[in-house]
């Protein structure tokens, strides 16, 4: 088939949603398909076998598209529904596949141009943003709901990556046909880097003691402050722990910054900043605990099934967005609380034998369930269920 593929993200970045885009991308090139990606024009570039990248054009004054809804987003999204439109009236395409926003246009223009709309929902746009602060403007929250149930009634079917989502799309748009494939780790397997944890501990100056690692970005719904006011607490007990932050923006780590010193955490948090990927199976083997103190939202995140794979034991928040993945058996779960954090830290650094266990079976719990081949196959065994048609190729490339 031939695909036009919307993905309205910098790509490629090391960040859930792009790294999720080239996965697909070389899932869907293995089987045979072609695809035009239409995307951003920021970020790296990457080689894939029957994959045109086309960027949109840049626009002065916009250097980069942070994670969650932002103005950057508005013009870079029409610049995409234009060079969509382009696309289509010059070539005849199969599939349009929608990632998150561009699902709105995008349901136009397969009814238009008569082929088939898959709606790819990380999460509802209405939902990110009403929980990121964004906006609180009901007219504006109306709209975008509404141009999702525009999408998800149009869509060939809507790719969802969590049961809550599922149910949500299920819910809002009972006639929708719903197939759900979860996010899954970085890599088939995962690969201890004892050397480059061994670099990074000398290089952030991290001592002997414990760590206790956050990887993600700084969104305020990811509760990197509950985790620094936990770890205050936790190193009462354990004053040789250490906390390390992988991501955030540049203002977002400035803020966090400040916080720690407040919490009198200056010299034991050390935030790295944004990493590339090929950097984090050292950070992984670094950790003692890996850390998700999510506070808000029900999807849930990539990392968490390469926190899996680690084989390191997990500490998260009884949030739907880390129980539809994990439960008490491969993982400790606590309250959205600086007493309870604190104290599910505690119990996995004091307890190596528990903390090996509840690692363990986390390990297996991906590998069975989650694995990257396992996505691989079922996102191509869904598009292998699109009704087939002849269709007159477009013009060559």
């Amino acid at each position: 088939m031939r695909i036009l593929f919307l993905a309205p993200q910098p790509f490629f970045r090391v960040r859930g949603t792009p790294i999720n885009v080239r996965n697909m991308l070389t899932a869907l090139s293995r089987a045979g398909h072609e695809m035009d990606l239409i995307c951003y024009p920021l970020g790296e570039d990457v080689v894939i076998p029957r994959v045109r990248i086309l960027r949109v054009p840049r626009l002065p004054g916009i250097r980069d598209v942070k994670v969650g809804p932002s103005l950057a987003k508005i013009p870079l999204d029409f610049l995409m529904f234009w060079k969509a439109l382009g696309c289509c009236l010059r070539r005849r395409y199969d599939v349009i596949h929608a990632v998150e926003e561009a699902g709105f246009f995008a349901a136009w223009l397969s009814r238009l141009f008569r082929c088939a709309l898959i709606y790819d929902m990380d999460s509802f746009i209405s939902d990110q943003l009403r929980y990121s602060g964004f906006t609180s403007s009901r007219p504006l929250l109306w709209l975008a709901e509404k141009l999702e149930q525009s999408a998800m009634r149009r869509s060939a079917f809507v790719l969802t990556v969590c049961d809550s989502l599922s149910d949500a799309v299920r819910a809002r748009s009972p006639g929708a046909r719903v197939v759900q494939i979860e996010d899954a780790p970085l890599e088939e397997a995962f690969r201890e880097d004892a050397a480059g944890a061994d670099r990074i501990r000398g290089e952030l100056g991290l001592g002997a003691g414990p760590v206790v690692l956050y990887t993600g970005n700084f969104e305020s719904y990811q509760g990197v402050d509950l985790l620094l006011k936990a770890v205050a607490i936790a190193r009462r007990a354990r004053s040789d722990l250490r906390c390390v932050l992988a991501g955030g923006e540049a203002d977002q780590v400035a803020r966090m910054k400040e916080l720690a010193g407040r919490l009198d955490l200056a010299g034991s948090s050390f935030f790295a900043g944004k990493r590339p990927m090929e950097e984090m199976p050292a950070f992984l083997t670094l950790a003692s605990v890996l850390v998700s103190p999510r506070t808000q939202g029900t999807n849930t995140a990539m990392k968490i099934y390469n926190y899996m794979q680690s084989g390191k034991p997990i500490v998260a928040t009884r949030l739907a967005t880390h129980t539809q993945a994990l439960d008490d058996t491969c993982a400790v779960l606590v309250r959205s609380e600086p007493d309870d954090l604190a104290a599910g830290l505690l119990r996995l650094i004091e307890d190596p034998g528990f903390a090996r266990a509840l690692a363990g079976a986390a390990a297996r719990r991906v590998a069975e369930r989650y694995s990257l081949a396992r996505f691989k196959q079922r996102l191509v065994e869904a598009y292998e269920s699109l009704p087939r048609r002849a269709s007159p190729r477009g013009r060559a490339r």
